[in-house]
């Protein structure tokens, strides 16, 4: 028979039948890989149609597009010209090459100078990477990351590196992700949990706004109007929570 186990994902609790993870991720990710060949944009997105700059928005681990539709509506509500994008696969370094597509499409079709990045989960790794090691940093305003385990969590060391083991903290992705300063250049960073994510994954060195909501499932955040309406806000300019500059370690 076999053996079940609870992966607790730093994030959430989720029972899964470990010895069918991968094949669960693997068709996931199929469902996937077409709606990665193609940008959902709402709201604003031709030139001159909006003074504000564009937000992108992606999802986490295992996702798909369609689990960013309130943060979709939410933004395009507000005149945020808005795009949303989709993963094939759990490999953080093809993601982060994905995002540097979509900003330079959305600059491209706005003018806008700088986007907003607003990630759900794993994606939080992949936005931090394309600035990080990418030379994102001059392209992005704000980084807003929630429920994004920034220095992994130990039972994401059972997946397949590209399957999400990325997010083990012992990886070469993350090592490699985490030396030096964890929020360079002129970018505002936010880090968002809920208080049913494990504590601590949020962590980031170097600067950043601590934001903290009560009782929201962690694959529900997205969802959450709670989420959205302080994301609107964390986008706009204001801290929703806490400033804190952690040392560089």
């Amino acid at each position: 028979m076999p053996i079940v186990r609870k992966l607790a994902l730093g994030l959430a609790t989720v029972t899964f039948v470990t010895l069918g993870v991968g094949t669960w991720v693997s068709a996931a990710n199929e469902r996937r890989r077409h709606d990665a060949e193609t940008i959902e944009r709402a709201g604003p997105t031709k030139t001159g149609e909006s003074e504000r700059e564009p937000v992108i928005l992606l999802h986490g681990w295992a996702a798909s597009r369609k689990d960013m539709a309130t943060m979709r509506d939410g933004f395009a509500s507000a005149g945020y010209p808005t795009y949303v994008g989709a993963f094939a696969g759990e490999d953080n370094i093809v993601n982060a090459r994905a995002i540097a597509d979509i900003v330079d499409t959305a600059r491209r079709e706005t003018k806008a100078e700088k986007v907003h990045l607003v990630g759900h989960s794993m994606a939080g790794l992949s936005m931090r990477y394309y600035i990080k090691r990418m030379g994102g940093a001059a392209n992005v305003r704000s980084y807003v990351a929630f429920g994004t385990p920034q220095y992994g969590f130990s039972v994401a060391c059972i997946l397949a590196e590209t399957n999400g083991g990325q997010m083990c903290p012992s990886s070469a992705f993350l090592k490699d992700l985490n030396a030096g300063d964890d929020t360079p250049g002129n970018v505002a960073y936010f880090a968002y949990r809920s208080t049913k994510d494990t504590p601590g994954i949020t962590r980031l060195d170097g600067g950043a706004c601590f934001v903290e909501l009560p009782d929201v499932s962690h694959f529900d955040e997205p969802k959450s109007p709670a989420f959205l309406q302080s994301i609107l806000r964390a986008v706009g300019g204001t801290c929703p929570g806490t400033y804190t500059d952690l040392a560089v370690e």
